[in-house]
């Protein structure tokens, strides 16, 4: 919220309203135009406010620009009617308030910048600013370009883009470059193709330029006389805007002016007065005092629940000043505040974040919030918009560090739950065969009480074997079978190359195993076949083998 506090040094009486007095009055937009001097000089300044906000808007690029308060702007008669009254635009009780809008034609584009834009580099803003400080209105004709009082190389950059017949026209594809993130060279070549360097180098000729152009900027189309409704105020609304003008000012005089008054609007504006002396007490009560009268202003709920202890009636408050004006970022953001739910945090501050995207305060919230659900992706997207929020270049700076801490608890959170799941897994499937196994283990105990009712100890194993025993085994590829009358020699190449010959006495007597063809065929194997045999060691010079065989067993 932007706030200019000038001291006011108006004798008081000097600002009541005379009951006589006539107030016309037109509203539109976000603008309302009080004339102490008929209808004319009002729908002048409306218009002009109108084709500012329009002109200001196709610069930017927008279809349309609002503001989250009301501008209410107080023309007088004569000198002495607004004698005293400082040249000031400022934010009072739940408006910005002014007397005339000439001399603040910078202080109203510095407002809707900040209230319509994302941040973009401070010397295109404050170039815009100091550009359409001096714009100029006749009817339906918009003129800027016209020096200001001082010439500055901000002014003169935005002077060039806006009003040299090279580049007017394409500054929405600039800011736009701009808001989204874009570096200024990016925006430069996208929007002018020129580099950075081309485009300062055209700035030093134009502020070394002793006579600088004008341009003119498309008019909406209005009739002041035709388009503007124009109503009355009556002494008591008119009052009521000085008195917040005194308050916004910080004068002495706006507790008298306020206390002049009747109706929720002067008990908010006392309640204000209030809460500037630390006067909480005082103020609580006031602020309860219109919301009692039905007051209308979003400031004051808001300021209510900032005071209240009850965390419901804050909660409600906050609620109250939202509905009230959805436009306002604070109360959201102040709920978000003083949520525990993560979810409810994370929508309330996103809603702050949409309607004040400059706020690195809000943004930082929303990526804390964030971090702490859990939710990376979010929270990178949160401190995304905190960078683009940054003023400067050490907050962009800390802003990165911190999204690399993130990028490191990101993936140490990943880890961990990666591990998490794996174990639990692993423990899901021990708790199954835990399961099987104690129903494998009940069964047997069920069959054995079957097959053994009494619990009589069971018989020991007797060993048996049907073969003969064997002493020594060689495993290798049977190559040949010699065949000798009733004897038969098996020659066995082991894996290391060496032969190996086994004696077949008695063929009754040794057993065969495995599968396939387990016959044997005298000679050479035409498909030799992996076994293993079994064998009584005893070397048979004359027949040349190293034992009998017990088992042959085909692999």
């Amino acid at each position: 919220m932007l706030r200019w506090l000038v001291l006011l040094c108006i004798p008081f009486l000097a600002f009541l309203l005379n009951a006589g007095e006539h107030w016309p009055f037109i509203r539109s937009g976000p603008f309302e135009v009080y004339s102490a001097t008929g209808d004319r000089p009002a729908r002048e300044t409306m218009n002009q406010l109108e084709q500012f906000r329009h002109a200001l808007a196709v610069t930017l690029g927008k279809d349309d620009l609002h503001l989250i308060w009301p501008v209410r702007i107080l023309i007088f008669k004569n000198g002495k009617q607004g004698a005293g009254i400082p040249p000031v635009f400022a934010f009072g009780r739940d408006s910005y308030v002014t007397a005339g809008v000439e001399d603040h034609l910078a202080d109203l584009a510095r407002l809707l910048i900040d209230q319509n834009t994302s941040r973009v580099p401070p010397f295109i803003e404050q170039g815009l600013i100091d550009v359409f400080s001096t714009l100029q209105v006749n009817g339906t004709h918009i003129t800027i370009g016209a020096p200001p009082a001082k010439r500055t190389r901000d002014w003169a950059r935005m002077h060039l883009l806006l009003c040299n017949p090279d580049f007017a026209g394409r500054s929405r594809v600039m800011i736009s470059n701009l808001e989204q993130g874009s570096d200024l060279a990016v925006a430069y070549r996208n929007a002018y193709q020129k580099s950075a360097a081309e485009i300062e180098k055209l700035v030093d000729a134009e502020m070394a330029s002793g006579s600088p152009g004008t341009n003119t900027i498309s008019a909406l189309a209005l009739d002041p006389k035709r388009d503007f409704d124009v109503l009355s105020a009556d002494a008591a609304d008119v009052g009521l805007i000085k008195a917040d003008l005194l308050l916004a000012a910080n004068s002495p005089d706006a507790e008298a002016a306020y206390n002049a008054l009747h109706g929720p609007g002067a008990s908010e504006g006392l309640g204000l007065v209030a809460l500037k002396a630390a006067h909480k007490d005082e103020a609580r009560r006031l602020f309860a005092s219109a919301i009692e009268s039905d007051s209308k202003s979003a400031r004051v709920y808001l300021e209510a629940a900032t005071l209240e202890t009850d965390a419901a009636k804050a909660r409600k408050n906050l609620a109250k000043a939202i509905e009230l004006n959805p436009l306002w970022a604070v109360p959201p953001y102040d709920l978000a505040m003083r949520e525990t739910d993560l979810d409810r945090k994370a929508a309330l501050l996103k809603k702050a974040t949409s309607l004040h995207p400059r706020n690195i305060g809000y943004w930082e919230a929303l990526a804390k919030n964030e971090t702490e659900a859990s939710r990376f992706v979010e929270a990178q997207k949160a401190w995304g918009g905190a960078e683009k929020a940054a003023t400067t270049e050490e907050e962009r700076a800390q802003i990165r560090k911190t999204r690399l801490d993130l990028e490191a608890e990101r993936a140490a959170h990943e880890a961990a739950e990666h591990k998490r799941l794996a174990d639990a897994a692993a423990a899901d499937l021990q708790r199954v065969k835990n399961a099987s196994y104690a129903a494998i283990h009940q069964a047997e105990d069920a069959a054995r009480k079957k097959l053994n009712p009494d619990g009589a100890p069971p018989p020991k194993a007797t060993e048996w074997w049907s073969g003969q025993d064997a002493g020594a085994k060689v495993e290798g590829t049977l190559q040949k079978l010699d065949c000798m009358g009733s004897l038969g020699r098996l020659i066995i190449e082991t894996s290391d190359g060496k032969v190996v010959h086994i004696l077949v006495g008695d063929p009754a007597k040794i057993t065969v195993a495995g599968g396939g063809n387990t016959t044997l065929a005298c000679g050479p194997q035409k498909d030799p076949r992996k076994v293993l045999v079994l064998y009584n060691p005893k070397i048979d010079k004359k027949m040349g083998t190293a034992g009998e065989a017990v088992s042959i067993e085909f692999h």
